[in-house]
């Protein structure tokens, strides 16, 4: 997903798809970005959260990491943050 459909990133999540697997496309199609970037795009979209949710994308081992928390720990950890937020997931 080009980073001009980042607009697009909440909606995805909201309509079930994976915070994970949204991230990793937004990274795997724009080689130049890297996690601080999409941190900031990703908090910039979804109003509802707040800088909480920064250290958990950066933390995370996505397609661009070596280490750091897993898939499946990250989803966990940003949809707890959204529901908290008062998304409805």
């Amino acid at each position: 997903m080009p980073l001009s459909e980042s607009d697009d990133l909440l909606s995805k999540i909201l309509g079930g798809m994976l915070p994970s697997y949204v991230l990793n496309k937004v990274l795997e199609e724009n080689p130049g970005l890297d996690k601080y970037d999409l941190a900031n795009i990703f908090l910039g979209e979804c109003e509802l959260l707040d800088s909480k949710i920064l250290p958990i994308v950066w933390n995370w081992k996505s397609v661009r990491s070596m280490r750091g928390v897993s898939d499946e720990v990250f989803d966990e950890m940003v949809l707890a943050h959204m529901r908290l937020a008062g998304y409805r997931l």
